[in-house]
This record gives C-alpha cells, sequence and structure tokens, in this order.
C-alpha cells in the first residue's frame, strides 16, 4: 500500500504494516464473516489481515496454527484477528472506496492467478480425511477483505458473499483468464478468501446486499475494481492475456494501489 493508509469509518484504517502483511484495524469491535485460513467464521474483531505467506514454514496442521499465531504476535494484532493467507504480493493489490447513501464501502483485494486458477466444477485436488487436515496447495489466491461503515443485518453478512463470488467471476470471463486445471474459463481460484466487515455502532443499517439493491451493486462495483487493479498489477500471466482489464468503475471515489 506503499506508506500511507487508507481511512476507515470509526477511526479505523487500511494500511501495508510490512511488505508481507496488509490489515484493517479499528479502535472499537467489528462485526465480522471470514471464511480466511485462520480464526474464521463469525466473530466480533478489532482487526482483519492478508499476510504474504512462507510456504515452506508450513507442513502440517500444527505449523500451520503456530505460524499464523507468531504472524498475529509479530505484527501486533489481536489473537483473534481473522488472518487470509496468500502467495500473491499483498502490498500489489488493489483498493476502492465507493459512498452508497453517505455509506463508504472499501475493497482491498490481492489476486494471483498464474497457477491456481480453477473452473468451480473441475477436478478435486484432494479429498479431505481428517479433521483439520493440512493439504499444501498451489500458489495463488483472491482475497478480499470489504469493509462497509454500516449495520449489517446478520442475512446481509453471506450474501455478500454471493456479490463478490459473481462479480468475480464475470470480471475473470471478462479478463479471459482460464482454469489451470482445464480448458474452462476460470471463477476464481482454489483457495480464495472473503472477509466481510461490518460497524455494529453505525447510525446507518441495510437488511440486503441483494444486487438489485443500492448497496449490493456498490459492493460489486467497488470489488471489481479493486480485483482490476490487483490483476493488472500481477499482469495475469501470457496465456491469460485474451481480453484486457475491465476498467474500474466511474462511480469510484477513490483508488489506492497497494
Amino acid at each position: 500500500m506503499g506508506a500511507s493508509a487508507l481511512a476507515l469509518g470509526g477511526g479505523g484504517e487500511l494500511a501495508a504494516t510490512a511488505p508481507d502483511l496488509v490489515a484493517a484495524r479499528f479502535p472499537a469491535p467489528r462485526r465480522v464473516l471470514s471464511d480466511a485460513a485462520w480464526n474464521g467464521g463469525w466473530r466480533e474483531a478489532c482487526a482483519a489481515a492478508n499476510h504474504l505467506m512462507c510456504a515452506a514454514a508450513i507442513d502440517s496442521a500444527a505449523a500451520h496454527a503456530t505460524y499464523c499465531r507468531q504472524i498475529l504476535v509479530r505484527h501486533h494484532l489481536p489473537p483473534d484477528t481473522p488472518l487470509q493467507l496468500t502467495a500473491a504480493p499483498v502490498t500489489g493489490g488493489g483498493c476502492c472506496q465507493q459512498l452508497v447513501d453517505g455509506v463508504r464501502v472499501t475493497a482491498y483485494v490481492s489476486a494471483g492467478v498464474r497457477h491456481n486458477a480453477v473452473w468451480a466444477g473441475d477436478a478435486a485436488q484432494y479429498r479431505e480425511r481428517t479433521e483439520a487436515e493440512y493439504v499444501p496447495l498451489s500458489p495463488g489466491t483472491i482475497n478480499a477483505i470489504l469493509c462497509i461503515d454500516a449495520r449489517l443485518a446478520d442475512a446481509a453478512f453471506p450474501h455478500v458473499f454471493t456479490v463478490v463470488a459473481e462479480a468475480k467471476g464475470s470480471l475473470l470471463r471478462a479478463c479471459g483468464v482460464r482454469s489451470c486445471y482445464s480448458r474452462r474459463l476460470a471463477t476464481g481460484t482454489g483457495t480464495d478468501s472473503t472477509t466481510v466487515i461490518a460497524d455494529p455502532a453505525a447510525a446507518r443499517a441495510f437488511s440486503t446486499a441483494s444486487t438489485h439493491s443500492e448497496l449490493g451493486m456498490t459492493i460489486a462495483r467497488t470489488f471489481r475494481a479493486a480485483l482490476a487493479e490487483a490483476l493488472r498489477n500481477d499482469n495475469l500471466a501470457p496465456r491469460h492475456r485474451t481480453h484486457a482489464t475491465t476498467a474500474p468503475a466511474k462511480t469510484a471515489r477513490s483508488h489506492h494501489a497497494f
């Protein structure tokens, strides 16, 4: 993200605190739904982070747990922080902010599609045989952190995941990104992760993130613009460059390249 931080609502900020970590930090707990590799699920947290991992340091479920705990300590993050892991440079991600009815929506996305792009439905790469089994996979992923400066109804959180998945698939198709495991156009990567953050103390509340709603439209456009920037920074792989990357939405309030 460079040396500067991006302001979030309620005194929060999004910043690259080191070359290997981008974090959203808040002075008071936020409601979070995440499928992050560490501390995923529902929770209240004062931070969420995306980390450029050292894959060689992890060879088991126990090593994975130890590694994630150490990363949070090293970067002075609370132990309950949702932590996304990636092999893509996190400071090469894209960021976009837009306003919906005076409410700020921020999307940060890191992307690597050279080795792990997948079409949802491609042949599986592994079968999970034991709980918490560690399975090494090809590097590269699309990680997103969405910060919404408003209260969200419980059902709206997973709806944001749906909007992100639809926007991601449509942009990858527009870019001509193909699966690394078949001849089909990719819908994502095999290790994508999304973290959605909302402010339980905000005055404005939303009951839905449907793409028919202004909030859903804004989330989709903000995420697409951030992902487009991240893909440009990743330069794609030569075999993927069959279409130009979609330009950021004209309604974007600001962009911040990480």
